[in-house]
């Protein structure tokens, strides 16, 4: 349609129209109802900056802890030590509704979840999954390391300015512990100084790596448990005493409701035979009263039951998801890694014990919706690591090499530096995948350093069940393969604390001493390939088989919880299962 010209005014020199009054009159009312219009249009721009503003303000702590769904009262992450994704398939059959299955239905299930780094440990994998990033950046490349500037080994968590709380009068205390050599912050560090440290911050494990890695600098408390006294304990670096609910669960003795409790498998458990049983297992009582006792209980599923009993006190006693601001609550379960450790991933032990950590988890999961409501609850599920078949399975089924002594590999790369340098004290530690040359030697003999490192190598590569050789000298000058494996190998390697040799075993290649005993470290994918469930109201339910990262878990939650990302976080959001 053809738009009318409008009228011009007066001052316009025009024909006169027949009637200028009313012309005059029109071009009035034109020009106030052009003012009009700006005044108006400039009112709503400046009310939309305005609103702007006021959307992109940071809500206040009692804002953020009530709207709900986009900030929930409390955070729950489930880290499950040595727990295989498979396990979740092989024996979903015998879970319950509570547990794990309310999780798998109701959360968002990545299938195809991987460390991509070949380190694969308890402290390492802690720290990555609170971090969001790989040992490379938060530092922690093996539960132990060596610290060459004081010639000694370094254990992830230790700490000579902290000592224990909570150990009775007269007991010998294990050494100090802290967060300190943890590089940059976690989830909770991020969480409590959004909320200016209104959020509370807790983390509990049997495992002390496992507790403070996650629990990050800045955490309230971080408990676990000490076998030789049967209590929870903590460190100096975050209080000088234990509250009085921690004194009180540990004077009820929270290990005496097992003793003279046999370990049956419970009727639901799946029927895996031709395996040898755990003593504990099978129906030998608990020998209680006894000193052994608490060595005993360390060995089976129960501790699982007692832990979690102590994280619903912590619940309660600590007022978590009741104050202004989110709160969060990491736990990390470590009996099923000793249990694989001992008895490997297809072992009936492993599989009462999965059944049994369903059973603990809807207990727990009950706990909260009564003490909450779940509505009010979000919950991450995950593994710091899986496992490896026992050698003893690997071999009677052929499916490798089976047992790799770490032994061997060591003495091979003492051999070479002796002939090419004579007789010295060539190694100064060796732990898990990492070898660290004495370099003082080296240099008393007038050795090239990276010429020692290549001889290292093409020695150890020369073992059988070795699949790769990486030397410092290849990740300080970027000379790594370009390959899944040598991206896997930077990930692992931080220049102050990682060693000269980085070794990676063949697939099926187990390092251990004997061939009943399994355990984890490689970047394979039954040790890299874990659970990542997401579970509450952001989150929409289903499974999801996109390719994705344990460091992709504090990406996702600092995103949804309105936070920085941790200062080194190296993975995503998962926006795809997000509502």
């Amino acid at each position: 349609m053809r738009r009318k010209a409008l009228m011009p005014c007066p001052s316009v020199k025009r024909p006169s129209p027949p009637r200028p009054d009313r012309a005059r009159a029109g071009c009035k009312r034109f020009g106030q109802a052009a003012r009009a219009a700006g005044a108006r249009a400039r009112f709503v721009s400046g009310l939309f900056v305005v609103l702007l503003a006021l959307a992109l303000l940071p809500p206040s702590p009692s804002e953020a802890a009530s709207d709900y769904p986009r900030r929930p009262k409390l955070v729950v992450i489930l880290v499950i030590d040595q727990f295989r994704y498979d396990y979740l398939v092989r024996f979903r059959q015998a879970f319950g509704a509570g547990g794990f299955n309310r999780l798998l239905t109701g959360g968002a299930n990545f299938v195809d979840c991987r460390y991509d780094y070949a380190t694969t440990e308890t402290g390492p994998g802690h720290a990555t999954l609170f971090t969001g990033a790989y040992g490379n950046v938060h530092g922690i490349v093996s539960n132990t390391w060596y610290d060459r500037a004081r010639h000694q080994p370094m254990y992830c968590v230790q700490d000579p300015t902290a000592h224990i709380v909570g150990e009775p009068a007269g007991a010998v205390a294990p050494m100090g512990v802290s967060p300190r050599n943890l590089l940059g912050s976690t989830i909770g560090d991020e969480l409590r100084m959004a909320s200016n440290f209104q959020s509370r911050v807790i983390a509990i494990s049997l495992k002390d790596r496992a507790a403070v890695l996650p629990g990050g600098h800045t955490a309230n408390a971080a408990y676990w448990y000490d076998p030789a006294t049967g209590h929870f304990i903590t460190s100096s670096y975050y209080m000088k005493s234990l509250p009085t609910w921690v004194e009180q669960f540990n004077a009820a003795e929270p290990t005496k409701a097992y003793c003279g409790k046999p370990w049956e498998s419970l009727p639901e458990t799946p029927d895996i035979s031709g395996r040898v049983l755990a003593p504990a297992f099978g129906g030998d009582k608990a020998p209680c009263p006894n000193p052994k006792f608490r060595s005993w209980i360390m060995g089976t599923p129960f501790m699982n039951e007692v832990e979690l009993n102590f994280a619903e006190a912590a619940i309660e006693n600590e007022h978590l998801g009741q104050g202004p601001a989110t709160d969060l609550l990491a736990v990390s379960l470590s009996i099923n890694d000793y249990i694989g450790h001992a008895f490997g991933p297809y072992s009936p032990e492993v599989a009462d014990t999965t059944v049994r950590t369903d059973r603990y988890l809807a207990a727990l999961l009950a706990d909260l919706d009564k003490k909450l409501g779940l509505a009010n609850v979000w919950i991450a599920l995950s593994a710091d690591h899986g496992v490896a078949p026992s050698p003893q399975y690997i071999m009677e089924h052929h499916l490798g090499v089976g047992l790799l002594y770490p032994q061997t590999v060591v003495d091979a790369v003492k051999q070479a530096l002796t002939k090419a340098y004579g007789e010295a004290h060539w190694i100064e530690f060796a732990s898990g995948a990492w070898i660290y040359l004495n370099r003082a030697a080296l240099a008393s003999r007038g050795a090239d350093i990276a010429h020692a490192e290549a001889l290292s190598a093409e020695a150890a590569a020369l073992v059988l069940g070795v699949q790769a050789v990486f030397t410092r000298t290849q990740f300080t000058t970027g000379t790594l393969p370009n390959s899944p494996l040598g991206r896997k190998a930077a990930h692992s390697f931080n220049s102050m604390r990682a060693g000269d040799i980085l070794l990676v075993s063949t697939p099926f290649a187990v390092p251990s001493e004997t061939i009943t005993r399994t355990t984890h470290g490689s970047p394979w994918n039954y040790d890299a390939q874990v659970p990542l469930i997401l579970w509450g109201g952001p989150f929409k339910p289903g499974t999801y088989a996109t390719p994705c990262q344990p460091i992709d878990l504090e990406p996702t939650l600092a995103a949804l919880l309105g936070l920085t990302q941790s200062s080194e976080a190296q993975g995503k959001p998962l926006t795809e299962s997000i509502r």
